[in-house]
């Protein structure tokens, strides 16, 4: 995804992973263009204070002395967020700096999105409001309303707003152009229950669409790809008489214009995924059904143009390349007890993989060559596309705040205090 800001612990659980990757931030309607180290900034949170460092280490700020907070996000020269998961209370900060507190900014608020200089944000009314990131918020206006609270996702990019809108009482995905104007385009009815299940490709935007969301018992064939046009947010139907089951879908995840989905996946007695089950395929978005593993997939990633890296259920690594709706090749990496995998973007295009387990941090090229990062010291990483590199935290040098390049050279320290977390990464 464009813009896509990643986050990981080393010790998260499948579940919370699944919440963080859920949580991830989708791009906005500006084309990408790398960022240098020196025109990002970091942010992150040294014993309840919060700070921001460039991303080259120069210019460390104590940005509030007083901080706990939850889904931090950057909007104008202010940052956004919630006490906690569960708060519906939306505050925010000057980033610079200069404040000695947060300001209350909305209430009662289920959801909230940041895109080009602008907070989003729905209340419990289905109500949508919009506003310039460095206005007050009485300067919010209203773009949309019937939103459904049952299922509030609201996502921006390029130029449209997404969200579960109600027709007639029942839950469908549509979308707006973000500044409120025109009308509300259907897309499907159903809902998308998480960003997670948003797939911002180069010429359209992709999704993965429950149509029958309220069903929370059975896992049940009912989901379908849908093809989404930036320009006018309408959508088309790629497997509308081939609907998939629920729980293979929502155990899997987006690779190059296709969704791997484990097929015949079961629920263990926790009613965690069962990853001992259960064989991984892809749906593509031209609505082809390819098998791409023998065993489940625990986590997938695009690479390039062609290529998918799966983790599956023994928690090996392998790349696979995509021709002609199957698998050409499929590569061992070697590596071992790995539990995540994510992708770097350059220009839409993701050109870098990265792998965290138990042994260490990785990173995948193009060519598939695997370079280790750093070993077992690693603690908590984060990126985000169009900046070189990853921000991690070193727990054997005193929890303080690294950067390394993709290719392991130009590892180095950015902060002289010890680290709780890295929250935030954005191009200045």
């Amino acid at each position: 995804m464009n813009k896509w800001s990643t986050r990981l612990q080393r010790t998260v659980c499948t579940l919370l992973l699944f919440t963080l990757i859920a949580a991830a931030v989708l791009g906005g309607g500006a084309n990408a263009h790398a960022a240098s180290l020196n025109q990002t900034t970091v942010y992150y949170d040294s014993d309840g204070v919060l700070y921001k460092v460039s991303g080259d280490g120069s210019g460390t700020t104590e940005v509030l002395l007083d901080f706990e907070g939850d889904g931090l996000s950057a909007a104008g020269s202010y940052l956004y967020y919630t006490r906690s998961e569960s708060s519906t209370t939306l505050l925010r900060v000057p980033n610079d700096g200069s404040s000695d507190s947060a300001e209350t900014y909305a209430t009662d608020v289920l959801s909230y999105f940041t895109d080009n200089g602008f907070i989003y944000y729905m209340d419990s009314k289905g109500t949508i409001y919009r506003a310039n990131g460095n206005s007050e918020a009485s300067a919010a206006t209203k773009i949309a309303d019937k939103a459904d609270t049952d299922f509030p996702l609201l996502a921006v990019t390029k130029g449209r707003v997404y969200y579960n809108g109600l027709v007639n009482g029942n839950p469908w995905i549509v979308s707006k152009a973000s500044n409120g104007s025109g009308a509300v385009q259907r897309i499907a009815a159903g809902a998308v229950e998480s960003r997670y299940f948003m797939n911002v490709a180069k010429n359209e935007l992709q999704l993965m669409v429950n149509t029958d969301p309220y069903e929370q018992y059975y896992s049940t064939n009912a989901i379908i790809m849908y093809k989404v046009n930036y320009n006018t947010g309408k959508g088309t139907a790629v497997n509308p008489k081939a609907k998939l089951d629920v729980n293979a879908v929502y155990a899997g995840g987006w690779g190059n214009n296709l969704y791997v989905y484990n097929k015949g996946i079961k629920l263990d007695s926790n009613k965690d995924y069962d990853y001992s089950t259960g064989k991984a395929f892809a749906l593509t978005t031209s609505g082809k059904t390819l098998q791409i593993h023998s065993k489940s997939i625990r986590e997938v990633s695009p690479l390039g143009t062609d290529k998918v890296v799966v983790v599956d259920a023994d928690k090996k690594a392998y790349a696979k390349t995509i021709a002609g709706n199957k698998v050409s090749k499929s590569a061992n990496l070697n590596l071992n007890s790995v539990t995540f995998v994510t992708a770097q973007l350059t220009n839409g295009t993701p050109t870098i993989a990265y792998l965290s387990g138990t042994n260490g941090l990785y990173s995948v090229s193009t060519a598939l060559k695997v370079t280790k990062l750093a070993g077992e010291e690693w603690a908590t990483f984060q990126l985000h596309d169009d900046v070189p590199g990853m921000f991690y935290i070193n727990a054997n040098d005193l929890y303080r705040l690294y950067h390394v390049q993709a290719n392991g050279t130009g590892k180095k320290v950015l902060s002289d205090v010890f680290l709780d977390d890295i929250l935030l990464v954005v191009p200045n």
